[in-house]
């Protein structure tokens, strides 16, 4: 069963723990889609990346520490809608330092959010939050700040809506995913089990996506940048709906293609660890 087609949201979490990586509990023999907490949008779940990290951790010993990449595109060029993209992969970059249980690269993901905070005119409503993650990176608290990781994108797309601007919601969003879905396409192929590919497989979310940017309007709409994300949707969704099982081939196309949707607005062009 696709957990994305699960009607409601199961608010418990795995029989694995909500630890990082360093702490391994048992390895299940089979992971279990249907039970990620998340949120439904447009009767989609979207689920928490947190728990999909968690989840990969208890299979394998990914390489957590060199899936981080820092971008340093210039804010100051962009439109609002990729900013917002943006915004959704840097969290998820959040979440990807923590299972690496790196404290540097926390605070510099915290002190970034700030800028993007401030670019989209969320300061005040994210301020608190990356305070905390950069202090308790510090402390090496990493249970709380993956929890200021889930509320700080949460606080982003609550405000979205309060103002009517679903449209810069959902965006955020599609980054997150983006991103999440990047790191776990590159883990998943450099280890690869059906299992693990499994994880992968989110027809009903891509759609969701794709349904999102088609209902853009404004001049994002038609920017070579925005085009591309729609061909590389366009081109995830018919593979999700062609593979029923996913082999390690597709994955690595997974990952090239999510490569290049997030060298757009997200990734410098051959990214790669500082």
């Amino acid at each position: 069963m696709n957990f994305l087609t699960h009607p409601v949201i199961i608010l418990t979490l795995l029989t694995v723990s909500f630890s990082t990586g360093k702490s391994h509990a048992q390895t299940p023999e089979r992971i279990d889609l249907t039970a990620f907490p998340g949120e439904i949008v447009k009767d989609v779940v979207i689920p928490i990346p947190a728990e999909i990290f968690a989840v990969l951790d208890k299979v394998g010993e990914p390489d957590w520490e060199n899936a981080i990449i820092h971008v340093k595109t210039d804010m100051g060029v962009k439109d609002r809608g990729f900013l917002a993209m943006s915004f959704g992969s840097l969290v998820a970059e959040g979440f990807i330092a923590v299972q690496a249980e790196s404290s540097d690269d926390i605070q510099k993901i915290g002190r970034r959010s700030l800028e993007f905070a401030e670019a989209l005119g969320l300061e005040n409503a994210v301020k608190q939050h990356s305070l905390t993650v950069i202090d308790s990176a510090k402390d090496n608290q990493w249970n709380r700040v993956r929890a200021e990781l889930d509320k700080t994108q949460q606080t982003v797309r609550n405000t979205m809506d309060q103002q009517r601007d679903q449209e810069i919601s959902g965006l955020v969003s599609l980054g997150g995913w983006l991103r999440g879905t990047n790191v776990l396409t590159g883990l998943i192929a450099d280890d690869y089990t059906v299992d693990k590919a499994e994880l992968l497989n989110q027809p009903d979310l891509v759609l969701h996506f794709r349904e999102l940017i088609a209902g853009i309007t404004g001049p994002i709409r038609t920017t070579r940048e925005m085009v591309e994300i729609e061909t590389g949707l366009g081109r995830i969704d018919a593979m999700m709906r062609e593979n029923e099982r996913f082999s390690v081939d597709v994955v690595k196309k997974l990952h090239r293609i999510t490569t290049g949707m997030l060298e757009q607005f997200y990734f410098d062009a051959g990214a790669e660890k500082e």
